[in-house]
């Protein structure tokens, strides 16, 4: 990092250029990991970040991918965009940009919703970032789309809730009932064929 001066005579004319420099190799090698940190993060990520009262800075193409929108889209408009609308209007949420204002993190699984009302659920941390002074002046998000297994789980839980019923009913010398098939893939599909298949052969 350098400055090149020229030393001029008393007409004005340039006798020779001084140069006062110092050595930013260190800072230099710092600043390519920290950049090359962040593209790893970018690549692999949602990334968003938002002014403190939740209004949408910026977003990465993984983000817009996820939930379905153009940048043009979000940028702008609020946090709630994303939001049920009633869960968007409740304590609950302001309480949660209230803490993030104070620069307090926020990490879990939410639920959100893509364009034209889509599901989406995400494992998601919303992390303040300080300024100079140590005071907070934009939430950054870092979030990972697990819309596919939460929705295996949700189809797990249901068989498995069906599941007892159906035991129930067998319990009370019922064998009408059976586990619906209704959205039901792979494996559990199969246990949920195994045990209507078990109830047919018992009736």
């Amino acid at each position: 990092q350098a400055t090149y001066n020229p030393v001029l005579d008393r007409r004005g004319r340039c006798l020779k250029v001084v140069k006062v420099a110092a050595d930013i190799t260190a800072q230099k090698a710092q600043m390519a990991d920290c950049n090359g940190q962040l593209a790893a993060i970018d690549k692999a990520q949602a990334v968003i970040s938002f002014g403190l009262d939740g209004t949408i800075l910026s977003a990465n193409e993984n983000f817009l991918t996820t939930l379905g929108y153009e940048l043009a889209d979000v940028v702008g408009k609020h946090h709630r965009i994303f939001m049920d609308e009633t869960e968007a209007a409740g304590e609950a949420y302001r309480a949660f940009w209230d803490r993030l204002r104070r620069g307090e993190y926020d990490a879990g699984r939410y639920r959100r919703l893509g364009k034209a009302g889509r599901e989406v659920w995400i494992q998601a941390s919303y992390n303040p970032i300080l300024d100079a002074d140590g005071k907070p002046f934009k939430v950054v998000k870092y979030a990972t789309d697990i819309t596919a297994q939460v929705r295996v789980a949700q189809a797990m839980e249901n068989v498995v809730a069906q599941t007892l019923g159906v035991v129930e009913a067998v319990k009370a010398d019922n064998l009408t009932t059976r586990i619906s098939m209704a959205g039901l893939t792979g494996d559990l599909m199969k246990v949920a064929n195994g045990v209507n298949d078990l109830l047919d052969t018992l009736a």
